[in-house]
């Protein structure tokens, strides 16, 4: 077993996997398909076909902006994913991405995001919250984005049953140069955190 990843410190900069081939998700895919990936089911939907036995869901959520840190989440996904055994992994249509941003305008201009649903905190109300949001596009070095993608795919890796996904992301939340591009998701009914909600 691999020694727990200190939370609070994202690893160092490695250079970049190689272009791959984009793995398709494991989900039942819908009608339509995004290119390349698994295009976000509706809601219901993904109620009634998402597997059960996955604990995560992660929605990608890239209108194309152009800027080096959008290009770090494009190339290096495929090789970040494929070693993602707990995760449900979705691409955002452009469609979709604008019917969310009518829904929520404040997003506009943080992508590309990752929304991350822990189905298992979810389920159990857990009033520390129920997954987290990145805002790849509020991060303006390409090293930082690139380390942090990383060091977050690593910490989705290393969780175990009844394990509290959102203590290892609060302890980055304020880091110089991470500021503001992270947020918990939690039911603020239920949170004793104080937080502000995920969008």
């Amino acid at each position: 077993m691999s020694k727990k990843r200190t939370a609070a410190t994202p690893p160092t900069a490695s250079a970049p996997a190689r272009r791959s081939s984009r793995s398709k998700a494991t989900a039942t895919p819908p009608t339509a398909a995004a290119p390349s990936s698994t295009l976000a089911p509706d809601t219901e939907a993904f109620r009634k076909t998402a597997p059960q036995d996955k604990r995560f869901d992660i929605f990608i959520v890239d209108v194309g902006w152009h800027s080096p840190v959008a290009d770090v989440l494009r190339k290096n996904l495929d090789a970040c994913m494929k070693f993602q055994l707990m995760t449900n992994t979705y691409l955002l249509s452009k469609e979709q991405c604008a019917a969310m941003f009518r829904e929520h305008p404040s997003m506009i201009g943080t992508e590309p995001s990752l929304i991350v649903i822990d189905r298992e905190a979810h389920a159990a109300k857990r009033p520390q919250g129920f997954g987290f949001k990145v805002n790849l596009g509020m991060i303006r070095d390409v090293g930082t984005a690139n380390n942090l993608l990383k060091w977050i795919l690593g910490v989705l890796a290393e969780q175990r049953p009844g394990s509290d996904v959102t203590v290892p992301i609060r302890t980055v939340i304020h880091k110089e140069g991470i500021r503001g591009a992270i947020s918990i998701a939690a039911d603020l009914a239920r949170s004793p955190m104080g937080e502000t909600a995920v969008h």
